[in-house]
């Protein structure tokens, strides 16, 4: 292996305006890459860290899938079960029409259509029903009852569109397990893995090894510092499955890795079966999902029940195989779990609106990784 072009790029990337960013690679279960470049605070004073940590927002939605795909794995939960088996608040759902009239849903939302983003649900956390429960301190629970008022944009699996539905998708294994999600996740995914640095509520001595959280500016390749906050996180004592979770880049990659290792641990513990893992890097939108799942730089993908998934390597222009899946964070964190050849990466980093990120920097890492793999 040589990634020495890898290299290079990483190094320059406070040049295109990345204060600090961190990546790591690894394959067969073994860290090959890592890096970090930049520093920690705005002030310069403290160099980018392997114990840094940083709100993964969106890169969330990795982990929750991964801890729902072991109930439908366990037979708890089926993808055609109707959400409403599990809340009942989603049982007679609304849909807001072109004309702006709001009629009965005809189809009914499934599990699937959660894992898939095809079940009609926004990402307004201003809606009115949402801020009375917000108002209320409400539970995971409570916030996401509140939700199902809302009415969808679309009939359930008709379209696509990034919204709310992973954080149902939390709700659904809190009641299928009896536990707070942050539980679940606790039990069955970090302490088994020896994962500390990751959760939904840091502590003091976390916080202060924030990296420093930025607005990046597009047009000019420059960022600026702002407040670290998670406007995801309604009330305190909401485990978004959607956003809410922090990590350091080496806790993400010990859950990752093993996924793309085939699920189970070196020393025996399974967090998914490898069919399982197939199953997830699977397409899963129709037609008229995938027109709305491209957005204008995922050509070649779709969406299946882990985030994007490879299908088209023409298309992509992407080094990776058919199947490869994962997402990325609104703070432009990017993962990728390739189980066929044994390979995961994560990006970390903590750059608002960085749409640079997005088109340029993550397919750039991502194939610079396969070069120097399979140099």
């Amino acid at each position: 292996m040589n990634f020495n072009k890898l290299d290079k790029f990483m190094s320059e990337m406070p040049q295109r305006g990345f204060p600090a960013c961190e990546l790591a690679v690894s394959k067969d279960g073994e860290i090959v890459y890592r890096s970090g470049f930049g520093y920690s605070d705005s002030a310069k004073t403290r160099p980018v860290s392997n114990k840094d940590i940083y709100w993964i927002f969106s890169a969330t939605k990795v982990i929750t899938c991964i801890a729902a795909m072991r109930l439908v794995e366990e037979g708890r939960i089926r993808l055609d079960d109707p959400v409403s088996k599990y809340i009942p608040e989603f049982a007679h759902m609304k849909v807001l029409q072109k004309d702006k009239t709001i009629t009965d849903a005809q189809n009914t939302m499934t599990i699937e259509h959660l894992f898939t983003m095809t079940g009609g649900m926004s990402y307004d956390l201003k809606t009115e029903n949402i801020m009375k429960a917000s108002e209320q301190n409400g539970s995971t629970l409570d916030v996401v009852r509140a939700m199902a008022k809302d009415p969808l944009s679309f009939e359930p699996g008709t379209r696509y569109k990034y919204s709310l539905c992973h954080d149902v998708l939390a709700a659904v294994v809190e009641v299928v397990s009896g536990m707070r999600f942050s539980e679940y996740l606790s039990r069955y995914i970090f302490e088994p893995l020896g994962v500390v640095d990751m959760g939904f509520r840091p502590t003091e001595e976390q916080k202060s090894r924030f990296s420093a959280l930025y607005m990046y500016k597009n047009g000019t390749g420059s960022a600026h510092e702002v407040e670290i906050q998670n406007r995801f996180i309604i009330t305190p004592d909401y485990d978004s499955g959607g956003a809410g979770l922090f990590s350091t880049v080496d806790e993400y990659m010990k859950i990752i890795t093993v996924i793309a290792c085939g699920g189970t641990t070196a020393d025996g513990y399974r967090i998914l079966k490898p069919e399982t893992i197939s199953m997830m890097g699977k397409n899963h939108l129709p037609e008229a999902g995938l027109n709305d799942f491209c957005n204008t730089r995922l050509f070649g993908y779709g969406w299946g029940l882990c985030g994007r998934a490879h299908m088209n390597p023409t298309l992509s222009c992407s080094l990776a195989p058919v199947g490869e899946f994962g997402w990325d964070g609104a703070a432009a964190a990017f993962s990728m779990i390739d189980a066929q050849n044994r390979v995961a990466l994560y990006f970390g980093t903590h750059l608002f609106g960085c749409s640079y990120g997005y088109h340029m920097v993550h397919p750039t890492i991502r194939n610079l990784v396969y070069e120097g793999i399979n140099s």
